[in-house]
């Protein structure tokens, strides 16, 4: 799904930034460009760096229990 539509950044390559350790809006925009122009995107990004944060706590929550 395309997210950025000013420099053609998809939500894949958000993703990996934020799998290398983006831990920010400010951070994506620094790895790839994204919400680097309009800021329209700037809220779809903000929201995929929190579902990845999310799905890591869950992780972590799964492997402490037991």
């Amino acid at each position: 799904m395309l997210v950025c539509h000013c420099h053609a950044v998809n939500d894949r390559t958000i993703r990996r930034c934020v799998n290398d350790g983006a831990r920010s809006g400010t951070d994506v925009r620094e790895a790839c460009g994204a919400g680097g122009t309009c800021g329209g995107c700037r809220p779809a990004i903000d929201r995929l760096i929190e579902l990845h944060h999310d799905a890591q706590n869950a992780i972590q929550a799964t492997g402490t229990q037991g």
